[in-house]
């Protein structure tokens, strides 16, 4: 009786795994679109980016009056009499107001009673030669991106592009020599919007619990939005951008990234009949976002199938056995027990005061 026991056992438990594994792997279908979108990833960002512009007035002279302050090239000869300046040489260069050399070293105090550098110098009309001071301007502003990327992985390399439009604030900038009298710049804007489009290469080098790590370099173009900045006197170079994604991996679909990286670009300002000035912009950006991976599988198309790890089922509609997910993208696709749900669903606040919460 006993073996007969034995055999009937092995029968069912037979049968069972024979129903169990009715079909092959080759008899799986797997969409050869979604397998290609799965090797695309899409980020979206936002953050804060602090934009350095600096510029060198070497080979020009700086002449500040009550009113202003223009710019007029240093030829290594004697200034004429009277001659033309320039204003606005940041944004939009313009013929200045013309100087009158006979009243430059008009001070309205005695000169024996007061020193040099007397304050009140600041509000009358003056010359610095830039070469000699090494004078510039310098001075660090902020802005508000919103970024999008899209990628394509493979083996921990990622090489994609994208497009970021840029909300910037333009403060006055201050002069990079002290002790002599030099106001701030203040350019005739405050703010501009600004687009960018780029390419990217990177490499994720390492991996920690839940955390990747990435180094990416960006290269691209920038271009001023509006009528701020005079872009038929600009020659804007390639910009870079090196930088570190650090990414929270919520599922191996969607993570959270958070990137600093540091921009090196530059443009050149040509002035209406002389020469030009190259200003520096660098900028140091810390972003975050999302990234979202497109699933290979699609998500269990029967109301009543809750079951939590990937599956096959027959589809309802072709009949044929098709891989599933059982969660959606931001959870872990295949969890184990409580790790998508920490707290019990009779504990979830909605569920507290019910008296069967399921």
């Amino acid at each position: 009786m006993r073996y007969k026991l034995i055999i009937w056992f092995c029968v069912i438990s037979w049968s069972a795994v024979a129903q169990e594994y009715e079909y092959t792997e080759q008899d799986i279908y797997r969409s050869p679109v979604r397998a290609v979108l799965n090797m695309f990833s899409m980020t979206v960002s936002t953050g804060y980016n602090a934009t350095t512009y600096k510029h060198s007035l070497s080979g020009y002279y700086l002449i500040q009056t009550q009113t202003g302050q223009y710019i007029t090239e240093n030829t290594g000869e004697a200034l004429p009499l009277e001659f033309e300046t320039y204003e606005n040489w940041l944004n939009d260069p313009q013929i200045g107001i013309p100087v009158n050399l006979e009243d430059t070293f008009d001070v309205p105090y005695p000169g024996i009673s007061n020193p040099v550098n007397n304050p009140l110098l600041v509000n009358s009309d003056r010359i610095f030669n830039a070469d000699s001071l090494g004078l510039g301007f310098k001075r660090t502003s902020w802005a508000v991106p919103l970024n999008l990327r899209v990628r394509f992985n493979y083996k921990g390399f990622r090489v994609g592009g994208g497009v970021s439009f840029l909300y910037q604030k333009i403060n006055s900038l201050k002069p990079t020599v002290e002790g002599l009298g030099v106001r701030n710049y203040e350019p005739n804007i405050g703010s501009v919007f600004q687009f960018k489009y780029f390419g990217m290469v990177g490499y994720k080098f390492y991996d920690f619990w839940d955390y990747s790590f990435a180094g990416e370099v960006e290269f691209g173009k920038e271009k001023y939005l509006g009528d701020k900045f005079n872009t038929a006197l600009m020659n804007q170079s390639v910009y870079f951008n090196l930088g570190i994604s650090i990414e929270k991996n919520l599922s191996e679909y969607f993570r959270v990234v958070v990137k600093p990286s540091y921009n090196f670009q530059s443009y050149q300002m040509a002035m209406p009949s002389m020469g030009s000035i190259k200003h520096n912009t660098p900028s140091f950006n810390i972003n975050f976002g999302i990234s979202i991976t497109i699933p290979e599988i699609p998500r269990t198309p029967m109301k009543s199938d809750h079951v939590q790890l990937k599956h096959v089922i027959v589809d309802p509609e072709t009949g044929r056995y098709t891989e599933v997910r059982g969660q959606p993208i931001w959870k872990v696709q295949n969890p184990k027990v409580g790790q998508n749900h920490r707290k019990l669903w009779r504990y979830k606040w909605r569920n507290k005061r019910k008296i069967n919460p399921y």
